[in-house]
């Protein structure tokens, strides 16, 4: 394996490990429907498993994913902004990567929300933010 990769692999699981280490948060209250985002616009390319809200742009600028030639391992490190309110994102995620068969590990409130998800092969970690006047969203992929 490229030591790139590996090194990669290697940060992206200790930044894992370190999220369940410092604790968990109660998961927050879900909001009424009428204050939720609205449906996903586009998925997190090439994660089709990962919804973005709708109206969240990305920044492909600062934005990371390696996928193998074979396609059989993707690792992606992810940015977008929008202007919904970040309760009503956490909320959005709650839903969504339930509909999309994720389970949710754990959530932690820290500089925004951190909320860590799995399925059988892969880790995910959405984290949202507050910026002015917007909302930022960090989202992170990669293997179990």
């Amino acid at each position: 394996m490229d030591k790139r990769i590996h090194n990669l692999i290697i940060i992206l699981t200790a930044s894992f490990v370190l999220f369940i280490m410092t604790g968990c948060s109660s998961t927050p209250e879900t909001a009424d429907s009428s204050e939720s985002v609205g449906e996903y616009s586009e998925v997190a390319h090439p994660f089709t498993d990962v919804p973005i809200p709708d109206g969240f742009k990305s920044d492909r600028a600062k934005s990371f994913v390696y996928e193998s030639g074979s396609g059989s391992m993707k690792v992606g490190r992810l940015y977008y902004s929008g202007w919904h309110k970040s309760q009503e994102v956490v909320n959005y995620y709650h839903n969504a990567m339930i509909n999309k068969g994720w389970k949710m590990v754990n959530a932690m409130e820290h500089d925004g929300m951190i909320l860590n998800y799995e399925k059988k092969t892969q880790v995910c970690t959405v984290i949202v933010t507050d910026a002015l006047l917007k909302t930022n969203l960090e989202i992170q992929v990669g293997p179990k």
